[in-house]
């Protein structure tokens, strides 16, 4: 059983990472689209980073959410791979929806007109 997640441990992984490549914190925090306060806040234990920043971290450190977040790392760098295919599809999925409300909101308003003449 996993242990419950640590905001130190996390944040001490993903520093690990920065200082590995010789990063600045500026540097992850501007990729982040951050604050470097923000930022520093994060690989202090203070807070834990947003599902939007693990999933940046996990594609620019190509590490997997499990070596993130627990420091196991079962199904290496691959295992970034499935969730980049997953964001894609949820975002078409997405889109679509968009377009499907739109067309109902059309529908809509030309009954709605049509009510309106009556």
């Amino acid at each position: 059983m996993q242990e419950i997640l640590s905001k130190k441990i996390l944040g001490k992984r993903i520093k690990s990472l920065r200082l590995e490549r010789a990063y600045a914190q500026i540097d992850v925090a501007n990729l982040l689209n951050l604050s470097r306060s923000n930022y520093s806040q994060i690989e202090l234990g203070n807070q834990y980073p947003t599902f939007n920043t693990l999933c940046a971290l996990s594609r620019h450190y190509k590490k997997s959410y499990e070596w993130l977040l627990h420091g196991e790392d079962n199904n290496g760098p691959q295992a970034v791979l499935p969730v980049a295919s997953l964001m894609n599809e949820l975002e078409t999925t997405l889109k679509n929806f968009s377009s499907c409300l739109e067309k109902l909101e059309n529908e809509l308003q030309s009954l709605k007109i049509k009510i309106d003449v009556s």
